[in-house]
């Protein structure tokens, strides 16, 4: 079925919904991560990875066979979803350390770096063509990212700043392969695929380091599982209702979940140069949005003429 065009869902009545479920797939997504945070204290993280997958597996496959989509999973191209699957392993590993060894605030401000690493390697990996204010954007959004990683704030060698840079990275390089993929595959086939691979990849690996789990882990296993399945879930009818140029501003309000459950939960709360630094790369994250959209709308008015 084609797209319909951005005009057309943006005057969609249901656009007000799309940014409700945006909103609601973003506070999903940060419960997950919160649960697989408070996991880390007594499981491993090669533990706490395979979880991520394992425990979102089947809601995954009910709700493939509930909306009869089964037969969309199959893939064209094995060996790309392969070396995502190798991509998503590694970024999941080194998300799940960033989680335990960062507040949870601190973490996502580093993580909200992805965008400006997906322009530039956009450029020489899918020959996208990205102009000065583009540039300039993500210029000033590295610019941020010097401020929350100044000594005063987290500092550049510590352990939990390295795995979430190069978590960072894994991740851009991930959604750039998932860019091209699209060409080929459907997203009913990538979806599956990645909870598979990190499913199997990851628990090959915790039989590693293989910790006992509790009865007070339990609760945590479920909430993962159901909290990762509910947010792709909402996150799919977000987009089916509006734009990514709408929705993708919103994605930033995962900072207001990171500062709320890690102080509930952790009591953490992030220095004053972390949020002054997330602030520059949010704002210079919705800039670059903000001009993709642009460039999107004036793709497809030169396509009309």
């Amino acid at each position: 079925m084609k797209e319909p065009s951005t005009l057309a869902r943006t005057e969609s009545p249901h656009i007000g919904r799309g940014i409700l479920f945006m909103i609601l797939a973003i506070l999903a997504f940060s419960l997950m991560d919160v649960a697989m945070k408070e996991l880390t204290a007594r499981l491993s993280v090669f533990q706490v990875s395979f979880f991520r997958g394992a425990m979102s597996l089947p809601f995954v496959l009910l709700w493939l066979m509930w909306v009869g989509r089964m037969n969309r999973i199959a893939p064209v191209k094995i060996h790309l979803h392969v070396l995502r699957g190798i991509i998503s392993i590694a970024f999941l590993i080194l998300t799940v350390f960033t989680l335990r060894e960062l507040p949870l605030a601190n973490a996502y401000a580093i993580f909200f770096a992805a965008p400006l690493i997906i322009t530039v390697l956009s450029v020489p990996l899918l020959k996208e063509k990205v102009g000065r204010h583009r540039y300039t954007a993500v210029g000033v959004g590295f610019l941020g990212v010097m401020v929350m990683l100044n000594p005063s704030a987290m500092g550049f060698v510590s352990f939990g700043v390295i795995t979430g840079l190069l978590a960072t990275l894994g991740y851009s390089l991930g959604m750039i392969l998932m860019r091209y993929m699209h060409r080929t595959e459907r997203s009913e086939s990538l979806m599956f695929f990645f909870v598979v691979s990190i499913s199997i990849g990851c628990g090959l690996l915790a039989l590693t380091d293989w910790q006992p789990v509790t009865a007070q882990d339990i609760p945590w296993l479920l909430g993962l599982g159901l909290s990762g399945a509910i947010a792709q879930y909402l996150l799919t009818e977000a987009y089916r209702m509006a734009p990514p140029s709408v929705l993708s501003s919103f994605e930033y309000t995962a900072m207001i979940w990171a500062l709320f459950f890690g102080y509930l939960l952790w009591g953490e709360w992030p220095s004053i140069w972390v949020l002054v630094g997330a602030i520059i790369v949010i704002g210079s994250g919705i800039y670059i949005s903000h001009r993709e959209a642009q460039h999107a709308a004036q793709r497809r008015l030169e396509q009309k003429v």
